[in-house]
Order: structure tokens, then sequence, then C-alpha cells
């Protein structure tokens, strides 16, 4: 008895298994020559501009976690500073074309935050520029906090989970 059971619980989770498999090789198919996706005709950005869109996120968020690892340090050395200013930069220039090139003028809040993550990486800029008056570190401190508030009521706007692992959603929601 417990043998016909153990073997029906093998096949069942082999065939569970073929079935996820054939599920994930029908999900890719051939290239179309229509360049109209239904992504296009809603209004929507184009897959290309999505990816592009992704690796510009991509480099915000490299320059966001170098000083970000920093942040809880009581003292910075002149090299910690230059990351910090150079971070600043980037997540600035970055931000800058995003705004340009990625606009939703329908969207107010996805503007207003991209807004204000470039003015907040602007003033990180200020600060590590003039890393030597009192009270600096602190302020420093402060802007990777804004920075942080900023990318996640943006995140939550678009309803962007960066890590979906942590948003697993429970049976019956």
């Amino acid at each position: 008895m417990y043998k016909v059971l153990i073997t029906l619980c093998i096949f069942s989770i082999v065939s569970s298994f073929q079935y996820n498999n054939i599920a994930e090789c029908s999900d890719n198919q051939a290239p179309s020559a229509h360049t109209d996706s239904p992504d296009e005709m809603m209004g929507e950005v184009p897959q290309e501009e999505k990816s592009e869109l992704a690796l510009m996120m991509q480099d915000i968020d490299e320059s966001y976690k170098a000083v970000e690892a920093m942040s809880g340090y009581y003292k910075y050395k002149k090299k910690q500073w230059k990351i910090i200013l150079k971070a600043g930069e980037n997540i600035a220039e970055v931000t800058k074309e995003v705004r340009l090139r990625f606009a939703r003028p329908d969207d107010l809040r996805y503007e207003k935050q991209n807004e204000l993550m470039q003015v907040e990486a602007e003033k990180m800029v200020e600060i590590a520029k003039h890393k030597d008056v009192e009270g600096s570190l602190e302020e420093q401190q402060w802007q990777v906090r804004r920075l942080r508030q900023t990318c996640a009521i943006c995140h939550k706007h678009l309803k962007i989970h960066i890590y979906p692992n942590l948003y697993k959603k429970k049976h019956g929601e």
C-alpha cells in the first residue's frame, strides 16, 4: 500500500515539473514582424524603453547603494567623501536624463518624485563639496534617507516591488 502511495507521489511530482517546463517553454515565442505591441497601442512604454529605463534605474541604484553602505559611519574619510560626491553627481545626471527621456506628464506623482530625487542628489553633491563644514556628516546621512524615501514612494506608486519575495500574498488575498 505504501509503495503505491509513494509511487503516485513521485509520479505527480515528476509530471508537475514536466508541466512547468512545458509552460515555461511556451512563453518563448518567435519575434514577430509586427512592430506595434499592445503596450504601444495602449500608450504604454514599449519593452525596449522599459529595458533602457531599467538599466538607467540600475545605475542610480548602484550609486545609491554605494552611499547607503556608508550611511551608518560616524566619520567619513576623504575617499568616502569622493564616493559620495561621484554617486550624487551620477544620480542627479541619470535622473535628469530619465526625466527628459521617460517623462510621464499625466502622472504627476511620478514626475514629482523624479524631480525630488534629482534635487536630493544635487544637495548630496553640495554637502560633499563642503565636507569640512560642521554637521556635514549628519546632513549627508539625512540625504541618504531622503533618497530612500523618494525611491520607496515612487516604487510604491508604480507598484514595483524591489524584493518581491518579501511581499508574498497570503492565501485568500
